[in-house]
């Protein structure tokens, strides 16, 4: 996933370019779309009826790991199938990712009825 060629450790004694620290290691965007919608129905006076859909992850999206970053210089091993299992730029596909960050589950809905009176 990550190219270790296209990184360098600045010379000894000798400050880098770059942040101290990243926080979300050239981490993807992961955004989550919910929507929902409601109506409100006056049966009497002082009556009503509420009803709201709610849905979470409405566009199912898939989300994936971010690829480890920790060691330009860490050769990367790959298994009899030339799968990478270790290394710079491993994406680790035996974790789950809600392990790691905090990803919506896959698309729910639910359906809300209240009455205030």
């Amino acid at each position: 996933m990550l190219n270790p060629k296209a990184w360098a450790d600045p010379p000894t004694g000798q400050f880098g370019t770059s942040a101290a620290y990243y926080s979300d290691y050239r981490g993807p965007r992961r955004p989550s779309e919910n929507f929902n919608f409601g109506r409100t129905f006056r049966l009497k006076e002082r009556v009503s009826m509420q009803v709201r859909v709610e849905f979470t992850n409405i566009l199912n999206r898939a989300y994936f790991q971010t690829p480890t970053g920790t060691n330009a210089a860490a050769s990367q091993s790959t298994n009899k199938n030339g799968t990478t299992n270790s290394g710079f730029g491993y994406i680790n596909t035996l974790t789950p990712l809600a392990a790691t960050y905090a990803a919506p589950g896959p698309r729910a809905g639910d359906v809300v009825l209240r009455f205030n009176f």
